[in-house]
C-alpha cells in the first residue's frame, strides 16, 4: 500500500522557525550595527567605519551561508547585498547625524 502526497520530515517545522529567527536576527543585528556611530558619539569616541564594516560583512555572509539550504543562490546573494546596503545607508545617516550634532556645539 502506498500513500499519496509528499512526505515531509518531522523536523521541518523546527528548521523553518529556526531559519526565520536567524533571518530576522541577522537583519536586526545589521541594522543595530548601522547605528553604531550614534553609540560611539554617546561614549565620546570618534566614529570609525572599520569595525562596524567588518562585523556587518561577516554577519551578512555568515547568515547567508546558514540560510543557503532554504534559499536559492540568487536569494542568498540578494540577502547579503540587501544587508550590506541597509547597513551602509543606516551607517551613513547616523554618521551624518552625529557629525551634524557635533558641528552645532
Amino acid at each position: 500500500m502506498t500513500t499519496s502526497g509528499p512526505t515531509t520530515p518531522p523536523a521541518e517545522g523546527f528548521y523553518s522557525v529556526r531559519e526565520h529567527l536567524l533571518f530576522g536576527f541577522s537583519w536586526l543585528l545589521v541594522m543595530a550595527i548601522g547605528l553604531m556611530p550614534i553609540a560611539e558619539a554617546v561614549l565620546n569616541r570618534s566614529p570609525s567605519i572599520t569595525m562596524p564594516a567588518t562585523i556587518a560583512f561577516f554577519v551578512a555572509v555568515g547568515s547567508g551561508i546558514l540560510l543557503r539550504r532554504r534559499y536559492s543562490w540568487m536569494g542568498v546573494v540578494l540577502h547579503i547585498y540587501g544587508q550590506i546596503a541597509i547597513w551602509l545607508s543606516l551607517f551613513a545617516m547616523s554618521l551624518a547625524i552625529v557629525l551634524f550634532a557635533i558641528g552645532k556645539q
